[in-house]
């Protein structure tokens, strides 16, 4: 098998640095899921309840990350790319995959949604705080309109908020 100049260039400790980060996100993406499955209700298969879509999203991210995990071309080409700010940036990310379940359930849809993409513009990506809030207002009330009144998938109502 010919190896790539990428392939050359990823050393022992790349590859080990890249399955940690691996398992760390598949963790946290099985964390993410158990919260999904014991903190929302999923309904019946006739009839779908709010966790249902967020633990179909949580399982499914589950399942890629530990593809990824095991896929070692997988973790020698994406080892070999990551930079210290991708690194900063999936850190950054990481309370997302944690707390995301539980908000669903204390504030619901609408309010966790917009508080998830105001921090992923100004936390992550370093948006400017105006456009940040812009896109998460526009994110937020395209996801509502879509999802829940075109589409009406049932949504988890906030505890705290009393909204969808």
């Amino acid at each position: 098998m010919a190896t790539t100049p990428a392939d050359a260039a990823v050393t022992p400790a790349d590859l080990r640095f890249g399955r940690i980060g691996f398992a760390v996100v598949t963790l946290l993406a099985a964390v993410s899921t158990v919260g999904a499955f014991t903190t929302l209700d999923f309904g019946s298969p006739t009839e779908p309840g709010p966790g249902f879509w967020v633990g179909c999203i949580s399982a499914a991210t589950l399942a890629f990350t530990l593809v990824a995990l095991l896929n070692p071309r997988v973790v020698i080409d994406g080892v070999s790319r990551i930079t210290r700010a991708d690194g900063v940036a999936v850190a950054a990310a990481v309370p997302l995959l944690a707390l995301t379940p539980p908000l669903l359930t204390l504030l619901g849809l609408t309010v966790t949604t917009a508080l998830v993409c105001l921090y992923w513009f100004t936390v992550i990506t370093r948006t400017a705080p105006l456009r940040g809030l812009v896109g998460a207002v526009a994110i937020t009330m395209g996801i509502v309109v879509v999802f829940i009144e075109l589409l009406q998938v049932p949504s988890p109502l906030g505890t705290l908020t009393g909204i969808r």
